[in-house]
């Protein structure tokens, strides 16, 4: 996702800095705390970071939001208690139940996301 420096500096003090931005062909990493609005983005390639570049006559450049790469999970096992099912008492029953319907839900929307092609 590209943005401009000045959406950038909105992100940040709003708390919500991206992890990872790519201005000028140099991938720079976020380094302080954006919940306190404070924000540093180095580079191991650039001897400057990126604080430097940012200038009123820059604010209008294209910032790239790299961002983390996001699996699908494998699907859950069912869940069973240790015992057997003969020994559970009746609230035993209940969550082991409760506990199965909320697997499979998990297993459906999982089985969703991949049939959209997601990996």
């Amino acid at each position: 996702m590209k943005i401009t420096m000045y959406e950038l500096l909105g992100m940040v003090k709003d708390g919500k800095a991206p992890n990872k931005i790519k201005y000028n062909d140099y991938i720079y990493t976020v380094k302080g705390n954006a919940i306190e609005c404070f924000v540093d983005y180095c580079s191991e390639e650039d001897e400057w970071c990126f604080n430097h570049y940012v200038r009123y006559e820059n604010l209008n450049d294209t910032v790239e939001i790299l961002e983390e790469e996001k699996k699908i999970p494998e699907k859950l096992d069912g869940f069973r208690f240790k015992k057997e099912t003969d020994d559970l008492t009746d609230e035993e029953c209940e969550v082991e139940n409760y506990l199965s319907d909320v697997t499979d839900k998990i297993n459906e929307i999982i089985d969703y996301l991949k049939s959209k092609g997601d990996e």
